[in-house]
């Protein structure tokens, strides 16, 4: 369902469509307007295009830092599910040789048991 959301940036009012909220579009709004008007005060020789400029290029830069950290992530997370499941199929292994040595244990048991009554 798409929102109508007015918001206000370096004093101009726009009204977005959206699929988000509308206090998250208020506040990104709001966020985008500080960082914009305080680099407007920093800089007496940009313009308001300018530095929606600067802004789309930060915005592209956190973007792709975040995705770039995001398949990071998901490197690592494959890397531990191999070795969980390397390290689970060596605990079936033990699991197994666990039993057979406790069958042997019991079958030597029961020949010393044997050997005795006699």
């Amino acid at each position: 369902m798409e929102n109508k959301v007015k918001v206000r940036i370096i004093g101009r009012e726009y009204t977005l469509g959206t699929d988000n909220t509308p206090e998250y579009t208020q506040a990104l709004a709001a966020e985008l307007d500080e960082k914009m008007n305080a680099m407007l005060s920093e800089s007496k020789t940009l313009s308001g295009i300018d530095v929606a400029i600067l802004c789309a290029l930060d915005a592209m830069d956190e973007s792709r830092r975040a995705g770039a950290n995001a398949d990071n992530i998901r490197l690592q997370l494959g890397e531990y599910l191999s070795s969980a499941e390397r390290a689970q199929a060596s605990v079936e292994t033990y699991k197994r040789e666990i039993s057979s040595l406790k069958r042997r244990i019991e079958e030597l048991e029961d020949r010393m048991e044997q050997k005795s009554v006699f």
